[in-house]
C-alpha cells in the first residue's frame, strides 16, 4: 500500500539555515513532543530545600507529579519536593491568585522549604494572572525565597526552555561571594553520580573543587554562593544563559563544554579548560583518548559504510551526526527539535563530508515509520519501537546512558553501545530488508 507521506516534504541539511526550515512529515505529530512542564521536572527536582508547586490544570500536575515519581524510582538524587494546585473552572474565570498566595504561605509555615519555585502552566499564562507581582508582593510574608517559572508551551515546540528558564530563574537565589580559586561550578548536568563522571575524576586531583553541579548536586544555600567558583563548567547548553546571566552580574566565567562525540572537540575543551585554570591536562587528556582511539581502531569496521537515523536522544543531534559520518557512517535522517548553539557548524561539517540527509521535526515517529523501507537504514539511534525495526532489519540502540558521561566517554559509551547493538543483531540471524549489518 502507497504511503501518503513522502520524504519530498522535507528539507535537507544543505536546505535549513533557520528553525522554521525544520519540518514534519505531518500537520500532527505523534507521539509529539514533551512540554516544558517536563524539562522544569528534569531539572528543579534534584535542587535540595526547594519546593515546587505546580499551578495549572489536573492534567498538567498529575502529569509531573507521576514523572517525578518514576524519576526519584531511577535516581536517588531526585528530591520528592513537588506540589500541586490543580486549578478549577472557577479559577479560570475568577483568577486564584489568593488561593496560590494561601498555598505557598501554607508550604513556607508548615515544611521551611528555603525557596518556592512556583510554576505556571498555559491556562493561567493565557488568562494573565501575574504570578511575578504576586510573588514579589507575597515574599515580604514568607521566609522561602520564592521563583516564577512560566511554561509556556503554546509559545514553543519542546521541553527544552522548560529547563532553560528552571536553571535561569536560579540566578535569583545567588548572592556576591568571595571568590574561591581553583573552584569550578558544573552547570546542565542533569544526572546522579557526578563524581564517577570522567572530568570530575580528571579535575579534583589536580587540587580543583567542584563547588556545585546545577541541579544535579545542589541546594539552595549551594547555590545562594555559586558565585565563589572561579570558573562555570557548562556541561549542556540549555544552562548557557545561566552561565551568561553570572557571567555579566557576578563576572564569573565559562567554558562550554557539551556532550561532544568528537574526539577532537572534546582534546579542544580540555585544553581550553586547562588555560583558564592554569593546569597541564595534555597528557591525561590523551591517555584518556587513547581508549576511544583503541576501541575505534578494533570496531571501526564494524560501523563502515552503516546507515542510520538519527531519532530522540539527549545528545547535540547534528553534532552526533556529523561525529558519526566522520567514522564512514552514513546519515539518511537527523530528527531535530530546533536550531541550538553551533548547530551551523555541525551542519557544515556533515555537508563537507559529502553528506546531506533529510532533516525532520523530532517526535513525529508513526509518519516516518511509513518511509523505512524507502529510506533504508541499518541503524535507528533513539527511541523507536525495537521489536518493529528488527522485523524490517533495523537496529535500533538508545544511547540515552551516554548523556550523564562527561568528556571521552561519551562517544566511547554511545560507540560501544552501537557497535554491540549490531554484533548483536547480526549474531541473532535476524532478517529483514537489510540484514547485512
Amino acid at each position: 500500500m502507497q504511503s501518503s507521506y513522502s520524504l519530498k516534504t522535507l528539507n535537507r541539511v544543505s536546505q535549513i539555515s533557520a528553525a522554521k526550515d525544520i519540518r514534519q512529515l505531518s500537520h500532527a505529530q505523534f507521539p509529539g513532543t514533551h512540554c516544558p512542564l517536563f524539562g522544569v521536572a528534569l531539572t528543579a527536582g534534584y535542587i535540595k530545600d526547594m519546593a515546587v508547586l505546580l499551578v495549572g490544570t489536573d492534567e498538567c500536575t498529575y502529569y509531573t507529579q507521576t514523572f517525578n515519581t518514576g524519576r526519584r524510582a531511577a535516581d536517588s538524587s531526585m528530591q520528592d519536593n513537588f506540589w500541586s494546585f490543580a486549578i478549577n473552572q472557577d479559577d479560570v474565570v475568577f483568577g486564584c491568585a489568593e488561593k496560590v498566595a494561601e498555598t505557598i504561605r501554607h508550604i513556607d509555615r508548615t515544611f521551611s522549604p528555603k525557596a518556592i519555585m512556583i510554576v505556571t502552566t498555559c491556562v493561567l499564562e493565557v488568562i494573565g494572572e501575574d504570578y511575578e507581582a504576586l510573588a514579589e508582593s507575597l515574599q515580604p510574608d514568607v521566609n522561602a525565597k520564592l521563583l516564577v517559572v512560566r511554561t509556556e508551551h503554546f509559545k514553543c515546540n519542546s521541553h527544552i526552555p522548560g529547563i532553560e528558564r528552571t536553571l535561569t530563574a536560579l540566578v535569583k537565589l545567588m548572592q556576591p561571594t568571595a571568590r574561591q580559586e581553583g573552584s569550578v561550578n558544573i552547570l546542565g548536568h542533569r544526572y546522579g553520580k557526578i563524581a564517577d563522571t570522567e572530568m570530575f575524576k580528571l579535575l579534583t586531583p589536580h587540587g580543583i573543587s567542584v563547588n556545585l553541579a546545577i541541579p544535579s548536586r545542589s541546594a539552595v544555600d549551594e547555590i545562594a554562593r555559586a558565585t565563589s567558583a572561579s570558573l562555570n563548567i557548562v556541561t549542556d547548553f540549555t544552562a548557557l544563559p545561566l552561565a551568561q546571566i553570572m557571567q555579566d552580574k557576578f563576572s564569573v566565567p565559562f567554558v562550554y563544554f557539551d556532550k561532544y562525540m568528537s574526539p577532537k572537540r572534546i582534546s579542544a575543551a580540555y585544553g581550553k579548560l586547562s588555560k583558564m585554570l592554569g593546569l597541564d591536562l595534555a597528557q591525561e587528556s590523551k591517555d584518556l583518548k587513547r581508549e576511544l582511539d583503541d576501541f575505534l581502531a578494533a570496531k571501526a569496521h564494524v560501523l563502515a559504510g552503516k546507515r542510520f537515523i538519527y531519532g530522540n536522544t539527549p545528545l547535540l543531534a547534528f553534532e552526533f551526526a556529523s561525529s558519526l559520518s566522520q567514522l564512514g557512517m552514513e546519515p539518511l535522517l537527523i530528527q531535530a527539535r530546533d536550531l541550538y548553539q553551533n548547530d551551523d557548524t555541525y551542519m557544515r561539517e556533515l555537508l563537507s563530508q559529502g553528506h546531506d540527509p533529510y532533516v525532520s521535526r523530532i517526535a513525529n515517529i508513526a509518519p516516518l515509520q511509513a518511509l523505512y523501507s524507502e529510506l533504508k537504514p541499518n541503524i535507528y539511534i533513539g527511541h523507536e519501537n525495537p521489536q518493529r525495526l528488527m522485523e524490517l532489519g533495523i537496529v535500533q540502540v538508545a544511547v540515552d546512558a551516554a548523556a550523564a558521561k562527561l568528556g571521552f566517554e561519551v562517544p566511547l559509551t554511545a560507540l560501544r553501545m552501537i557497535v554491540k547493538a549490531v554484533e548483536t543483531f547480526g549474531h541473532t540471524g535476524r532478517g529483514g530488508l537489510h540484514a547485512a549489518v
